[in-house]
């Protein structure tokens, strides 16, 4: 007991000294886009002496002590510090700072004294990012989102710390205009493993889409975490993965870089029916190299060209940088502005990390990327790179939104009604596109008994029983493969195309949640019997086992008529009449796989 009193009291000295005399010291943690593999910005993390090195220790013993606000303050006078010793290239860029409750609500920090300090460093606030660190709860939320409102009205961003944990009223929150959500790091954890956490995350990152706030996951240590987070469509992440908090910014490893370039392609290309490359819309562009132009170069070129929009600003081939014509003019405007900018460096002036794309991606997954950005880049033209990251040219948002409406309207044409799932014409694009891919598998499903069922039930409650199977498929398809596509021929029947081998034990599993979910739509006096009454053509009652799915799962290499996807579609309709009578002997969901190997070789 004394020595835990003795440890308290050196503590309290330490956490005094600290403060005192500003021992701390600021270390930064990159905070990645995901998608193109950059460093949007850095978190600026506090560290003590070696006495209190852990935050939470530092920042217990202030809290014992009633120097919280104390500590914080002093914590962001040295991360000012520390942004503003960093290179004039690196200090344009984001940096998270964090802060409590408490010190959010400072009258006197709400009245200008931010950006004083800013300004002393030769910094700006469009820079920072107040990250509200909840360690302690909000007494009094409607004052909370007044307070936020004026921060956000001087120009900071603000970012919600441990979202899903901690005291948050998350609704109540997000309509302070919060920009950034970071989940919080326990939900990172082992969330390849835990069900739970990834339903939580998923309506976490549709709840931010609502609000057009960006989703930041933190704590990601492991591949696999990242992985099945960006199933999830986490497009932001935070962890020791990329890197651990260090005194000066560091950028991306090359090697991680090519293994994000790797995880994301499956996820953002041919991701839907809609997969137009974007290669087409890319027009040619004016680019400057880095280091070569200055800001009254920028203003020469955009004033002698009235229809010059935008720069890209290349290293080499590489896209850096965009410089478009409203962004320049907002920056340079103002009676002092052009003079304090005409000598500066182009690339200062420029977005150092616009949204940069490879040709193949799709148009309609990069609107969806497009429509992600903040809102004061939200209609910046979208750059185009090669597969070795050279500079094609650019598309503007109207091109973009043109030709992906198009598009949807094509897909709507061929989808089905009822499940809103595509149809024949896409099924069979997909299949033909599967004989190039050797491990490629075509899942086919269709229902047992569902005639007998929509005579007793009725065509709506038919409707539902075909809606459930979709859904339970829809389900599945991300366990089959990150690629899967889900299809609707028509009544009950529906397609999958994977590409790569298909698991039996997943097959099992879309049988007996199929078994699982079909009772909602079952009176219980015929769940009890298991089977259902219809009257025969003979105008006599029969009893109908409850209904059941078929599935029969051919590979592709399995083909002995060549690459026609009625090859396949023939040897599925044969391996499904064995199903059937599997099905109908059991009364549940069954499956078969087609071993043979037939393929020509022509």
């Amino acid at each position: 007991m004394l020595l835990a009193q003795e440890t308290v009291q050196q503590h309290a000295a330490a956490a005094r000294e600290i403060i005192e005399r500003r021992l701390i010291k600021s270390c930064f943690q990159p905070i990645i886009d995901l998608q193109h593999g950059v460093i949007i910005g850095w978190e600026v993390l506090s560290r003590g002496p070696k006495e209190l090195s852990s935050p939470r220790e530092m920042f217990a013993a202030a809290d014992n002590l009633g120097l919280r606000r104390r500590l914080e303050l002093a914590c962001r006078a040295v991360a000012f510090q520390s942004i503003a010793r960093l290179p004039a290239a690196l200090r344009a860029r984001t940096f998270f700072l964090n802060v409590g409750p408490d010190t959010v609500a400072d009258p006197v920090l709400r009245d200008g004294q931010v950006q004083k300090e800013l300004a002393g460093f030769g910094l700006e606030q469009r820079n920072v990012v107040i990250e509200i660190t909840e360690r302690e709860s909000i007494s009094d939320y409607q004052a909370f989102e007044r307070h936020i409102r004026q921060y956000v009205e001087q120009g900071f961003r603000i970012a919600l710390d441990n979202v899903g944990a901690g005291h948050s009223r998350l609704v109540t929150l997000v309509s302070c205009s919060l920009h950034f959500l970071k989940l919080d790091i326990p939900l990172a954890r082992g969330i390849q493993h835990d069900a739970r956490k990834q339903q939580l995350v998923k309506s976490l990152i549709a709840f931010a889409a609502t609000v057009d706030a960006v989703v930041i996951a933190a704590g990601v240590e492991t591949w696999d975490e990242l992985e099945t987070l960006a199933r999830l469509g986490v497009r932001h992440a935070q962890g020791f993965l990329f890197g651990r908090p260090n005194r000066a910014p560091i950028d991306l490893s090359d090697a991680i870089r090519l293994d994000l370039r790797r995880l994301m392609r499956q996820f953002n290309y041919r991701e839907s029916d809609l997969n137009e490359a974007v290669g087409p819309l890319v027009v040619r562009c004016e680019s400057i190299s880095e280091g070569q132009k200055r800001g009254e170069d920028i203003d020469r070129m955009f004033r002698s060209d009235a229809l010059l929009d935008h720069l890209v600003v290349v290293r080499g081939e590489s896209p850096v940088g965009l410089i478009t014509r409203q962004h320049y003019y907002t920056n340079t405007g103002g009676p002092v502005g052009y003079p304090l900018f005409q000598w500066k460096p182009a690339e200062q002036l420029a977005r150092m990390a616009p949204l940069v794309v490879e040709e193949s991606i799709s148009v309609t997954a990069l609107a969806r990327l497009a429509m992600n950005r903040s809102s004061d880049e939200l209609y910046d033209p979208v750059v185009v790179v090669d597969r070795n990251e050279h500079l094609l040219g650019t598309i503007t948002i109207r091109q973009l939104i043109r030709r992906s409406s198009a598009l949807e309207v094509q897909w709507a044409q061929g989808s089905s009604p009822l499940t809103g799932l595509p149809g024949n014409r896409s099924i069979e694009r997909w299949i033909l596109d599967a004989f190039d891919q050797p491990d490629a598998c075509v899942l086919y499903a269709d229902l047992d008994r569902f005639k007998e069922f929509n005579d007793c039930y009725g065509f709506l409650r038919g409707d539902e029983m075909i809606r459930c199977l979709a859904q339970v498929l829809s389900c599945a398809c991300p366990d089959l493969a990150t690629d899967a596509r889900l299809g609707h021929i028509g009544g009950d029947d529906f397609v999958i195309v994977a590409p790569l081998a298909i698991e039996p034990a997943c097959i099992e599993a879309i049988c007996r949640r199929f078994d699982e979910a079909k009772l909602a739509l079952f009176s219980p006096k015929d769940i009890e019997r298991g089977s259902f009454c219809v009257i025969d053509r003979r105008g006599q009652e029969a009893s109908i086992p409850l209904v059941t799915v078929s599935v029969a799962v051919v590979p592709v290499e399995a083909s002995r008529t060549g690459d026609h996807p009625g090859a396949l579609a023939q040897m599925a309709a044969s391996l499904k009449r064995k199903v059937k009578e599997m099905t109908a002997a059991s009364g549940r969901s069954a499956y078969l796989f087609e071993r043979r190997r037939f393929r020509s070789q022509s």
